[in-house]
């Protein structure tokens, strides 16, 4: 507590040095955050420097002679409005944490979701390519066994129309003698109907 207070009257003197070095309010709160004191105690400080300097509880102040040497009612609630300040940015800040809490649950449930959906995809994807790699093996394989059926039946036609050379050479040779065999029975034939 003793760590506040001295807290509290450095910030303070601060911001009277720089209000009197002719600062504005806004550029106090940059050059203090800048310090590193939290908005909030900057704004508080502000506050009271504004309404005046802080009053400890339970000793009389003799800057209040005519109420006993302790502030007016109306002044003792301005001055505990500080407190009551740095107690709502306390609250805000918690419930700030809180929504950003449970916001960052649903991203990170949202992200999961996403990281999944890529898996299936990617295993998707996988599984594709692997049965387009297999689709192009096979479709190799029965480009093969297709250009050796070709080839085969080239060389099979080959051979036939090698035969048929052959074949067509021996009805070269032997068909004029065929022919002269049968004009020679047809001419015996027509002698023998005639006898």
């Amino acid at each position: 507590m003793a760590l506040f207070a001295q807290q509290n009257a450095d910030i303070g003197s601060d911001i009277m040095q720089l209000r009197d070095s002719g600062m504005e309010d806004s550029e106090v709160m940059a050059e203090m955050t800048r310090r590193g004191y939290r908005p909030d105690q900057v704004s508080a400080a502000l506050m009271q420097s504004d309404q005046g300097p802080p009053v400890p509880e339970g000793r009389p102040s003799s800057s209040y002679p005519d109420v006993g040497g302790y502030p007016p009612p109306q002044m003792e609630s301005a001055l505990s409005a500080p407190q009551e300040n740095l107690a709502s940015y306390d609250r805000i800040a918690e419930i700030a944490e809180n929504i950003i809490d449970e916001k960052w649950e649903q991203l990170i449930t949202e992200v999961r979701k996403i990281i999944e959906w890529k898996e299936k995809v990617e295993e998707k994807q996988r599984q594709l390519t692997n049965d387009v790699q297999k689709l192009k093996e096979d479709f190799k394989v029965l480009h093969q066994g297709v250009l050796g059926k070709l080839d085969d039946y080239d060389a099979r036609m080959r051979d036939v129309g090698t035969e048929l050379g052959a074949v067509g050479k021996v009805f070269k040779d032997v068909i004029p003698e065929f022919v002269e065999n049968v004009k020679e029975l047809s001419h015996l034939t027509g002698k023998m109907k005639k006898k």
